[in-house]
């Protein structure tokens, strides 16, 4: 069974090359009227371009040599959108420049108390709906102007209070698309954003935003299929590469995130650096994460919260991850993986499900918080395993833990959800089918803790472990 799995996602994968190219059609879009000079505003000009372009079949329209000032632009069919290098495609600071898909999405803006519902939100800068064949390249730079969407808050550091383009970047309902060999910085929330989307491919591009921007994700894949994200240096101001299931379509059941290879990625973050969850109304299946840097980039205000991060919390499916080669440098905590009730989405939350999770090749140094591996009472997760692990963190308690580690069920799902917990380095709760070998875990400083607190596990298998280290 398990060969199979893999077998299928190998040949799903053979399917997601590049999207075929439209005619060699090239609108250049000075042509078309657009200035280029960082102050006129090129919106319509570059509209143009792409709507000429896309009327003969497609084609490439190119930005060369300038600062394009934009609105909302809507790529089509068959259409790649080059910004040469030279060139620099440049959000525009008037929300009035940008149109919202969908239009009555624009009400529910300030429904959680911040702005475009933590960042996904109807503004964007480039949109495309129902497309097929799309591209965005060429070695230039995307510059969303963040800083002009934000406002200082009581500490002086940027918050969103008003309208914003967040996802800068959003695909919705699109079957082929690439985003590669480009530079994206200053995006004010989101950046890039598949919904609901398949046959999807991410590579060799480069994501700089501003660490204290509010929610800028860099990569948020949701509810979208056959997807390679690959080949990317990011810092970003909230996870680096998240995959979701948000339910933000109307269509139910929510569509699974499935079929997805996350792979050769130099993340930075002041949150999480590869992370599947939190919003988890769909299925997740068939994932595979592998040769990943997570680390604190200098400069950056706070290291990682956590490296790796798994949350299933909503009510759905979680199985078949694999994640593996993957160096942790100075995320407080290396590994978070829990299943929670919160229930978002369901009229009476129900715990949904969390198995088939393999953890391997992993190095991870410099944390504080140990990591956690828990599920629920009567709803464990099942078939976890942990092989070829070493997790060093920093130690030092003084004093052995004296407390009770809260189940949590309903709360955000995060790896400092629980507090001080009782083990130094890993602490394991409601699992069936744990399955550790060749791990081992160590402290910078003497600790009070035992290494690694295993509660309400059935079905350990420890190979190449010692026992010494497990208290239960």
């Amino acid at each position: 069974m398990r060969l199979s799995i893999v077998v299928a996602l190998a040949l799903s994968c053979l399917t997601l090359g590049a999207p075929s190219r439209g005619p060699s059609r090239v609108c250049q879009v000075r042509n078309y009227g657009a200035v280029g000079n960082g102050v006129a505003n090129d919106t319509a000009s570059i509209q143009r371009a792409i709507d000429s372009c896309a009327r003969e079949g497609g084609g490439r329209v190119e930005l060369r040599a300038g600062r394009f000032l934009s609105g909302t632009l809507i790529l089509r069919d068959h259409i790649t959108f080059v910004v040469a290098r030279g060139a620099t495609l440049l959000g525009s600071p008037r929300i009035e420049d940008y149109r919202p898909f969908p239009p009555e999405d624009v009400a529910k803006i300030a429904l959680d108390g911040s702005t475009q519902s933590k960042g996904n939100g109807p503004y964007h800068l480039i949109h495309a709906e129902g497309a097929v064949d799309i591209a965005i390249e060429g070695g230039g730079v995307i510059d969303g102007n963040g800083t002009a969407f934000w406002d200082k808050g009581p500490t002086g550091d940027p918050v969103s209070r008003r309208p914003r383009p967040s996802p800068l970047i959003e695909f919705v309902a699109t079957r082929g698309a690439r985003i590669r060999d480009v530079t994206i910085r200053n995006a004010p929330g989101w950046t890039i954003h598949p919904l609901e989307s398949a046959n999807i491919r991410i590579s060799g591009i480069v994501i700089r935003n501003d660490p204290k921007g509010p929610n800028t994700d860099a990569i948020d894949v949701d509810s979208s299929s056959d997807v390679v994200v690959s080949d990317a240096d990011i810092i970003a101001g909230d996870d680096c590469v998240v995959l979701k299931t948000t339910g933000r379509r109307p269509q139910r059941p929510v569509p699974a995130t499935e079929n997805v290879v996350v792979k050769r990625i130099r993340c930075s973050s002041d949150d999480q650096g590869i992370k599947i969850g939190t919003e988890s109304l769909g299925d997740f299946r068939h994932i595979e994460i592998s040769d990943v840097l997570i680390y604190r980039a200098p400069g950056m205000y706070r290291p990682p919260t956590a490296g790796i991060s798994m949350s299933m919390v909503d009510g759905a499916t979680f199985e078949d991850v694999r994640v593996k080669n993957v160096v942790i440098r100075d995320a407080l905590t290396p590994l978070f993986l829990r299943l929670g009730n919160r229930g978002r989405g369901q009229a009476v939350p129900v715990p949904g499900t969390l198995s088939g999770v393999t953890l391997s090749n992993i190095r991870a140094s410099g944390g504080t918080l140990a990591s956690s591996i828990t599920g629920l009472e009567g709803h464990p997760l099942r078939g976890i395993t942990l092989r070829d692990i070493i997790l060093t963190m920093k130690g030092g308690a003084a004093t052995p833990f004296a407390g009770i580690v809260p189940e949590a069920a309903g709360d955000y799902p995060h790896a400092p959800m629980f507090g001080l917990l009782p083990a130094s380095v890993l602490y394991i709760r409601h699992v069936d089918g744990l399955t550790l070998a060749n791990v081992r875990l160590r402290v910078s400083a003497r600790d009070a803790r035992p290494l690694a607190v295993l509660e309400s596990v059935r079905g350990l298998r420890a190979d190449g472990v010692s026992r010494a280290w497990l208290s239960r």
